[in-house]
């Protein structure tokens, strides 16, 4: 496999899993902090790890850092280490963020992405080294595109009233490149889940995988995920907070399935 295709993944990986660092953190009496470990991996082998940490004061606001790695023979062949931070509030329609940051060594290369937001609206965006947009076919950011959208990890929690709908809504997810839209839909009904530091309910959607953009047209990686990729998410509620997160996400890629799993999902304080 290659190095970029390894990258990819890990890529596509962070926009189901890294929001359930917040699940069940709601304005609550008292500050609340979490622990949320996942391992991603293809074809049973593990390709990368990601560890969150999670604080959530009484007014709302949460800040969630985390790291990311490659693991196993992925880490052979394409070694990626990163740290994440992210900042926000939570409002009574969900998370709303206000900084979002990765920074990360790819083989021998720093790289850095940092969004800042407002309202919910993308105010300014920073790339290290920068993004290359003369790509042919490359569809171009508008103003519009950046209205009313997250991060990977502020953009997947779902405020939802009930389990059944959950699955009714659109994800608007901005990675400091890519605007895509996860489209869920419907999957079956309420399951039971259980993992370090969680058992209880969770419910499948199934989601499309729709480009806005900040990509290029045609890449056959993209065009898969538009037009045959297979994408399941499994979400899951911690108590009475109406914030359900991902849990477990199934990625169809062309080189094979990609499983995100949650290994803790836990309340520490």
């Amino acid at each position: 496999m290659k190095p970029t295709r390894h990258l990819a993944i890990r890529r596509l990986a962070l926009f189901p899993l890294a929001a359930a660092a917040l699940i069940g953190a709601v304005p609550a009496h008292g500050a609340q902090s979490f622990k949320t470990d996942y391992r991603v991996s293809i074809y049973g082998l593990s390709i990368a790890k990601a560890s969150f940490s999670t604080s959530v004061e009484e007014n709302g606001a949460y800040k969630v850092t985390g790291k990311l790695s490659s693991s196993g023979l992925a880490s052979i062949f394409d070694d990626t280490n990163g740290n994440l931070d992210v900042t926000g509030h939570l409002a009574k329609n969900g998370p709303v963020p206000n900084s979002y940051e990765v920074k990360y060594r790819h083989g021998d290369r720093d790289k850095l992405t940092s969004i800042a937001f407002t309202n919910g609206n993308v105010t300014n965006t920073t790339n290290v080294p920068p993004i290359n947009s003369k790509k042919k076919n490359w569809v171009e950011l508008t103003p519009a595109d950046l209205q009313s959208v997250a991060d990977p990890i502020s953009g997947v929690m779902v405020a939802a009233d009930r389990p059944d709908e959950v699955c009714a809504q659109t994800l608007h997810l901005y990675d400091g490149q890519t605007r895509v839209d996860l489209k869920l839909s419907p999957s079956g009904g309420v399951a039971p889940f259980a993992t370090r530091g969680f058992k209880g309910d969770a419910i499948t959607c199934t989601a499309k995988f729709v480009p806005i953009a900040g990509y290029q047209a045609g890449r056959k990686a993209i065009e898969y995920l538009k037009n045959s990729s297979k994408i399941s998410l499994t979400f899951a509620s911690l108590g009475k907070s109406a914030i359900y997160s991902p849990v477990q996400a199934r990625i169809g890629t062309q080189i094979g399935t990609v499983t995100v799993y949650a290994t803790r999902f836990e309340k520490t304080k």
